[in-house]
């Protein structure tokens, strides 16, 4: 009978120690497969809702899934208001991003003043020299790296000017607060004048002062001219209809602004700097320093027309306008 209650309890004993390595062991797997699989977390700010940076954030974002199917995407989005950028960036921080993705100068700007050891990708920056965000494109220095959307603004005066060749007076508008846009208007002046064009500039605080500015030089141009301003691409409608009544033709940077009125783009594509971006990220991420990932600029353009607006203008048949042109409407 003793025998049998000892017999008891060293089989008792041995069963509980086999649960608890198979407790332990599948703990073990637990914790490896969460090392081998770890998912990254990536924080994205948008600066403001315009087709451009929704296009820029997208082609990131499905691309970055396409190579990290396990990555954690947290977006936020500053809706044109500067003040709440700093707060984005510490929320990012708070839920230790292993990288965060700016979009549009303002964001680039307030992530690098905000942040110095995370790796950052910027996109939609047109000179990201001027905006103080690198100074070597080739080794970027610090955290800080991205995509360039600059188009050569000759290239684009010379499309505008083939298709509109009896120009004259280019109006142009801009945000007082973007370097980005300021960098662009100093350009465009400096080319124009080389074709002979005269530039027509307005510079607007938000976009309530878009609707009086525009009308403030309507008067005085043969054709309007819509850099990749996040404020003129937020407005970009009520400049179209603008310009429409008072039959003026409009040329954009890029497609977002033709798809919301402006007559015709010849410009660069925001969902390939988007995936652009996301092959920088993979590279980041897998390992990779900042200063071995160089900044990246758009290779590649179209040309897109608005039907409606092209119809409002009379130049529906305008062959120059037309010709090997993708149309929207």
């Amino acid at each position: 009978m003793k025998f049998r209650k000892l017999f008891i309890l060293l089989m008792m004993s041995l069963l509980l120690v086999a649960c608890g390595k198979s407790e332990n062991s599948v703990n073990e797997k637990e914790v490896n497969a969460a090392e081998t699989t770890g998912g990254k977390k990536v924080g994205v700010i948008q600066i403001a809702d315009h087709i451009a940076l929704e296009r820029a954030r997208k082609g990131f974002e499905d691309e970055l899934k396409k190579t990290n199917p396990d990555v954690e995407i947290i977006s936020k989005n500053a809706n044109g208001d500067l003040t709440v950028v700093p707060s984005i960036i510490k929320s990012f921080q708070d839920k230790n991003v292993d990288l965060i993705y700016a979009i549009a100068t303002p964001a680039a700007q307030g992530a690098k003043n905000g942040e110095k050891e995370i790796p950052i990708i910027f996109n939609a920056v047109t000179d990201p020299a001027s905006a103080d965000l690198v100074k070597n494109l080739e080794e970027p220095e610090g955290n800080i790296t991205g995509v360039s959307d600059y188009f050569s603004i000759e290239a684009q005066l010379e499309e505008m000017i083939s298709i509109f060749p009896d120009i004259k007076n280019i109006g142009v508008m801009f945000s007082t607060n973007e370097a980005n846009s300021k960098f662009q208007v100093e350009e465009l002046k400096k080319v124009a004048d080389g074709f002979g064009l005269n530039v027509v500039e307005v510079g607007v605080n938000n976009i309530n002062d878009v609707s009086t500015a525009i009308k403030t030089i309507e008067g005085k141009i043969d054709i309007f001219m819509a850099i990749t301003d996040n404020t003129v691409s937020s407005a970009s409608t009520i400049i179209a209809e603008s310009l429409k009544a008072s039959k003026i033709p409009s040329f954009a940077s890029e497609e977002g602004p033709v798809e919301n009125g402006i007559l015709v783009s010849a410009g660069v594509d925001y969902v390939e700097l988007g995936m652009k971006a996301a092959g920088m990220a993979s590279e980041i991420l897998g390992g990779k320093e900042v200063k071995d990932v160089p900044v990246l600029f758009s290779t590649e353009t179209s040309k897109v027309v608005n039907k409606k607006t092209a119809e409002a203008l009379g130049l529906e048949d305008d062959k120059n306008l037309m010709d090997n042109a993708k149309v929207v409407e």
